[in-house]
């Protein structure tokens, strides 16, 4: 069980904030306190705006980031004990000659989402190409075996509704990566984004490639996402014990830091 401590059930913000009868918070904030007392709040907070999916067998919680983990923990007990809760890690695969360029994705479970025709026309060598995904690939891998549950197989995934979390979307090139990989390399049956706050024009735009996507606020400023937690990239006790259960095998020096959110 997640220790969630009091429950913390008003958000509050400097300027105009909205609700709305779907549960979610509208805001036009661009000077702003924090919304949310830590992750677990806004896990609370996003889980309730997630009640359709309560006991579905159907459906898995894959967070993306450790922060979002903490997030997808408690959706996960909220929405039933049997919702399994896998810690997916994606990354882009990136292309010397042009930093910002993407040739593909690799995820912690060894997957990979590679463009050739992308990378033949740029006339890049292959060989270097796959020496970069392995490297990546042995990164995600270390991180990706320290989460205490095991990786589920595409097949144990297909037609699924997949819940992808994270503790909030900035400029969603992550997500961005996640939902594209996730479309290639499994036969997800739906792709649900799930973040307690969302930049709205980016909400905009992942509507058109997922079934749906769902926030606690949906704001025209996002900023660093840390800005949305009281205590910023500094986890909470509470944050830490359930961090500490859901990761196994950390260094020490990450043990004493509280598993912060960098």
């Amino acid at each position: 069980m997640v220790n969630v401590g009091r429950e913390q059930s008003s958000t509050h913000s400097r300027g105009h904030v909205s609700g709305s009868p779907d549960g979610r918070v509208h805001s036009s904030a661009r000077g702003r306190q924090a919304m949310f007392v830590d992750r677990i709040h806004a896990g609370r907070l996003l889980a309730g705006n997630l009640q359709q999916y309560v006991g579905d067998p159907n459906v898995a919680v894959m967070s993306i980031s450790r922060g979002g983990a903490v997030i997808g923990s408690v959706i996960a007990e909220a929405l039933g004990a049997d919702i399994p809760h896998i810690f997916y890690l994606v990354r882009p695969i990136p292309c010397a000659s042009l930093p910002r360029l993407s040739l593909g994705s690799v995820a912690g479970d060894g997957s990979v989402r590679l463009d050739n025709m992308v990378a033949k026309s740029l006339g890049l060598d292959m060989s270097q190409v796959l020496d970069g995904i392995a490297e990546i690939d042995a990164r995600l891998r270390s991180e990706q075996m320290q989460f205490e549950r095991p990786i589920p197989s595409p097949e144990s995934l297909a037609g699924k509704t997949l819940l992808v979390v994270d503790d909030g979307m900035e400029a969603g090139d992550m997500m961005r990566e996640a939902i594209m990989h996730l479309r290639h390399c499994y036969a997800a049956g739906a792709i649900v984004v799930a973040v307690p706050v969302c930049l709205a024009d980016l909400r905009k735009q992942l509507k058109r490639h997922v079934e749906c996507v769902v926030d606690v606020v949906s704001s025209v400023c996002v900023g660093s996402v840390a800005r949305w937690y009281e205590r910023g990239v500094r986890a909470s006790g509470d944050e830490r014990r359930v961090l500490q259960r859901l990761f196994v095998g950390p260094s020490s020096s990450r043990r004493r830091s509280g598993f912060d959110f960098e």
